[in-house]
């Protein structure tokens, strides 16, 4: 068994893998993700965290531009999601793409997006595909878009993006060029989440990619790892997988956790110590807290989830019914599919999150504890129990929860004690409430709406109608029967509707009157980006309350006001106006409140003036002037100023090369900013530069030009020298080494010394010495040539440039002139061909047939054979003659180069022979201090050439 450890080999927990990791494995969704995305298939991997997603797309995409397919990948957490407005989060994508399909040098994102500002985001973005991509890219093209689920958090509706999408994958019918456009969505999110509207979502037409964890068969890659550190790594594997079950982060981070261990017997060991042992304080990376984090998010639905999953970890497996439920605890990849059935994904999480950890989350969950405790304490005193609605609301807490004996005793007595009540309540004519009575349907109506949670109690569960039916109101029985039906997930609206009815038996006034402070509001000129807050008194001269919709007519930019409207709990109606994404202009309309179940809506006028924010920004470009070799930070650097000073700016500035240069902050609001500037010169060439910053806002783009200069430095002068000093010397030094060994030239060679010696006279030594001449004189001829080119380059450049100008030019005008005249003649010449073929075809076999009878009755006659023989004699003599030139000149290139050779070896040896002077006798230690020489002006001068 080979047991050499690789030391070269990584495990990678968390992240992306790089293409070429080698602890990567591949799954069978590796393959269905790229066989479905290379047939054009729209796609989405919708998992759990710490899956491997992005490694997947990373690896698929690479498949795919390795087949001619061109591939982007947008990650929408770089676009960002907490303050991002429609237009820049748009904006983004198209940058994105722009840049990852390479057609900056194409295509202009700001002037482009700023032409077609009179269209919605998502129209740019449907154009941008179709009338820039689809034409700049011929080939298939596939688009990756990771961290979809963090369109959940942006702050306005994205459902015309996944419309867009569908929209695409639908214009194939139409335009072909669509056929070549496809999308793969990659996130942590049910489609529910992402959009709501099932005709526009793109999700049913796509195709799901099920991310499963790694199975034995897979994990070779792996295996290459453990080379060394264990005995039998294949068996080892296997005891991994049986406890995280494949679960991709869990497996490499145990594989990376191994120690130089021989028994599989300490993988247990392994497992428990580093991961499952005190795992809120070890967990890093994070990942099993990431898990417990998104099941507990929602306190509304974390008591749902956790009785889900209790069921699954006591019962070891649930039937999957794919409910909502199901899918948010799947997605949490607690739990996964298997054969039909949910269950806990591996032993790691059912050991971590086990039946104690459940009991201690559900305790500190359970709505009715402060109650359960007091009862308790108490001596189970009744007054704290649950009554009416508290006491629905636990049980449906409780539905598929196993509770401990003190839960099932407190919600069975507080149970008893509202069916006691009830029955007592249901023995006379009286319908008692705790506090308070009713005998008549008007003292019903004052009671439940003194006790409105009593009241909508006894609605919900049917005693208010057992009540009325007893006392001889059958059809307001029937009527509260239909309210509880229409209103059972809103009772309290419920309630009032009720309440209207009894009123309206009763004859009483029933409705309420609601108006507001004002019903006309006019907030005059405002520049753009100021704002106002106006909050409205809410008075109801009726009884009851009131709810409904609040919409605009017609719609209002800027003004934001809120949804719903309650009565009940607005005591205030809040108008916020903000202009700082309104255009110029004049605008009127009004906010209209419809009240449900009440016939005449609630209108309030508004009226507001936008103008022109003028903006001032200095200066307006930036002569940094000489910015030394390092990392700068230059405050102050833009000053952005509005008038009025009461408008608003905000946008993002950007710079042509932000790993560069640097604005700060990035993102800006305000009516005065100061803007700074963090410029890194450290991996750039000397010399003068020019970005531009970008400046995008609300009332418009700018650009601010900047320039600096990098100055010389004295230490990369140096450096290029000492390199080309040292490697030049190393080479002469190896040189004079090598040819000592051929030539058999032991010591430096002065002139009377060389003269005698058999260097020039190539007839007196051996071929490999001649052939060592001539290599040398080569290598020598060319090296010289490429220093004088590269020196010499601006000169010929403007040499070539003139005669390109004056020579080439004039006889490439000739050329197609005269081209164009032959072309004319040929088409000429086939256009006859196609109406005469069949006679040229005639007239061309009958001359061939003459002329191969002539030839034979030629070469029968025996005179005719002997001047064919003598102009063959006659071309065998011209082609010696011709190879015995051939051979002359290779004899004297051979020469020139092999005398080219010794003259280098001779001057080298010249140059170098007053080192013997001072002791050095030793010809390569000569060569090395020459080459050093040489080395040494030939960096310098480079290095100054390229900085000119």
């Amino acid at each position: 068994m080979n047991t050499e450890q690789n030391p070269a080999y990584e495990y990678q927990v968390g992240g992306s893998l790089p293409v070429d990791a080698p602890s990567y494995v591949v799954r069978q969704a590796d393959t269905d993700l790229y066989e479905a995305l290379k047939a054009g298939e729209f796609c989405y991997v919708l998992n759990s965290r710490q899956m491997g997603k992005s490694s997947l797309w990373v690896q698929t995409m690479q498949r795919l531009q390795n087949e001619g397919i061109a591939c982007a990948a947008v990650d929408l957490t770089k676009i960002g999601s907490k303050h991002v407005a429609p237009d820049q989060w748009y904006a983004g994508i198209v940058r994105i793409l722009v840049s990852g399909f390479k057609l900056s040098g194409k295509f202009n994102v700001r002037s482009w997006w700023r032409d077609r500002d009179h269209l919605s985001p998502v129209q740019r973005l449907s154009e941008f595909l179709e009338e820039v991509l689809l034409v700049e890219v011929v080939q298939s093209i596939v688009i990756f878009v990771d961290e979809i689920d963090s369109v959940i958090s942006l702050n306005f509706s994205t459902d015309d993006f996944f419309a867009l999408l569908r929209f695409c994958y639908n214009q194939r019918v139409d335009k072909a060029a669509y056929k070549r456009l496809t999308f793969c969505l990659l996130g942590v999110a049910t489609p529910s989440d992402l959009i709501k509207d099932k005709k526009r979502t793109p999700f049913n037409i796509g195709h799901a990619i099920e991310l499963k964890g790694f199975e034995l068969h897979e994990v070779q890659p792996l295996a290459e790892g453990l080379m060394g550190k264990v005995s039998n790594p294949q068996i080892v594997l296997q005891e991994l997988l049986d406890w995280t079950s494949g679960q991709p982060f869990l497996t490499q981070k145990l594989c990376q956790l191994i120690p130089d261990i021989v028994e599989v017997s300490g993988v247990e060991e392994l497992v428990r110590s580093h991961i499952i042992d005190n795992w809120e304080f070890q967990d890093e990376p994070e990942h099993l807290r990431t898990i417990r984090d998104r099941l507990l998010r929602d306190e509304q639905r974390a008591g749902r989830l956790l009785g889900l999953y209790q069921q699954i970890w006591q019962n070891g497996e649930m039937p999957v019914d794919n409910s909502y439920d199901q899918i948010e605890l799947r997605l949490s990849g607690l739990v996964v599919e298997q054969q039909g059935n949910l269950k806990v994904y591996n032993r790691i999480y059912a050991d971590v999150f086990n039946q104690n950890w459940i009991d201690k989350i559900l305790a500190n969950l359970r709505p009715y504890g402060q109650a359960l405790s007091a009862w308790i304490g108490s001596q189970k005193d009744e007054s704290w129990l649950l009554r009416g609605q508290a006491l629905r609301n636990a049980q449906d807490w409780a539905t598929n929860k196993s509770l401990s004996s003190e839960d099932n005793q407190f919600l069975n007595a507080s149970l008893e004690l509202e069916r006691r009540e009830l029955e007592d309540a249901l023995k006379s004519h009286t319908f008692k409430f705790k506090y308070g009575e009713a005998s008549s349907v008007i003292e019903l109506i004052t009671v439940c709406e003194k006790y409105p949670e009593e009241g909508q109690d006894y609605l919900l569960n049917g005693y208010l109608e057992t009540w009325l039916v007893g006392q001889g109101k059958t059809y307001l029985g029937n009527i509260s029967r239909k309210i509880v039906s229409d209103y059972d997930q809103e009772m309290r609206k419920g309630l009032e509707i009720f309440l209207r009815e009894l009123c309206e038996d009763a004859g009483v006034a029933a409705y309420p009157e609601i108006s507001v402070q004002s019903h006309s509001l006019d907030f005059g000129e405002l520049p753009v980006g100021s704002q106002r807050w106006v909050s409205l008194k809410i008075s109801n001269n009726g009884r009851g309350f009131a709810w409904g919709n609040v919409k605009f007519e017609p719609h209002l930019p800027g003004v934001s006001i809120i949804d719903n409207f309650d009565s009940s709990t607005d005591e205030n109606f809040d108008i916020h106006l903000d202009t700082l994404w309104v255009k110029p202009g004049e605008y009127q309309g009004f906010i209209v409140i419809f009240l449900e179940k009440i016939k005449y809506p609630c209108r309030i006028y508004i009226h507001y003036q936008v103008i022109e924010l003028q903006v001032s920004i200095e200066p307006m470009q930036l002569n940094l002037g000489f910015v030394p070799h390092g990392t700068h930070l230059i405050k102050s650097s833009l000053k952005i100023t509005c008038e009025p000073s009461e408008g608003r700016l905000k946008g993002t500035a950007l710079t042509s090369d932000m790993a560069r240069l640097e604005v700060k902050p990035h993102i800006f609001e305000g009516s005065f900013l100061e803007l700074s500037l963090a410029l890194d010169t450290t991996f750039i060439e000397v010399g003068s530069y020019n970005f531009i910053i970008s400046i995008q806002t609300n009332t418009g783009n700018y650009e601010v030009p900047v320039y600096f200069r990098k100055p010389i430095r004295t230490d990369s002068i140096i450096i290029s020298a000492a390199n080309a000093s040292i490697f030049i010397g190393l080479v002469m030094y190896s040189s004079r080494i090598f040819l000592q060994s051929l030539l058999g030239l032991s010591k430096l060679s002065y002139l009377p010394e060389f003269s005698q010696h058999s260097a020039v006279n190539f007839s007196k030594n051996l071929q490999i010495q001649q052939l060592t001449y001539f290599i040398l004189g080569v290598i020598i001829t060319i090296v010289i040539s490429k220093i004088i080119l590269f020196y010499s380059s601006q000169y010929l450049n403007k040499y070539l440039t003139f005669l390109k100008k004056n020579i080439y030019d004039r006889i490439k005008i000739l050329f197609d002139k005269y081209t164009d005249i032959i072309i004319y003649e040929i088409n000429k010449i086939f256009r006859y061909f196609n109406t005469n073929y069949y006679w040229i075809i005639f007239s061309l076999i009958i001359p061939l047939i003459v002329f191969s009878i002539w030839s034979l009755s030629f070469l029968t006659q025996p005179n005719n054979r002997k001047n064919v023989l003598r102009e063959l004699n006659k071309t065998l003599e011209l082609l010696s003659i011709l190879w015995s030139l051939i051979i002359y000149i290779t004899g004297l290139l051979f020469k020139i180069f092999g005398y080219i050779g010794a003259s280098f070896i001779f001057m080298s040896d010249l140059i170098t022979y007053p080192t013997t002077w001072i002791g050095i006798n030793q010809p390569e230690v000569g060569w090395l201090m020459l080459g050093l020489l040489i080395g040494g002006v030939l960096g310098w001068t480079y290095e100054l050439k390229r900085i000119k």
